[in-house]
């Protein structure tokens, strides 16, 4: 019953903090997905995968004489 109570208190948290710094108007209509929407597209893009500049040089050969 306490993590019920403590999740529930954390998305509280969550939820008016992310208010505010987006400037939703809390009750407004839309407030969940100002809330929501504007969170999900600050979240960074994937990182693409990266293609080197420049291929990789083979080690050189051990010279035994």
């Amino acid at each position: 019953m306490r993590i019920i109570l403590i999740l529930i208190v954390i998305a509280a948290i969550f939820a008016v903090v992310q208010s505010q710094r987006h400037g939703c108007e809390w009750g407004g209509d839309g407030w969940f997905d100002c809330v929501m929407g504007k969170t999900a597209s600050e979240m960074p893009a994937a990182t693409p995968a990266s293609t080197p500049e420049m291929p990789a040089t083979e080690a050189p050969a051990s010279e035994t004489p």
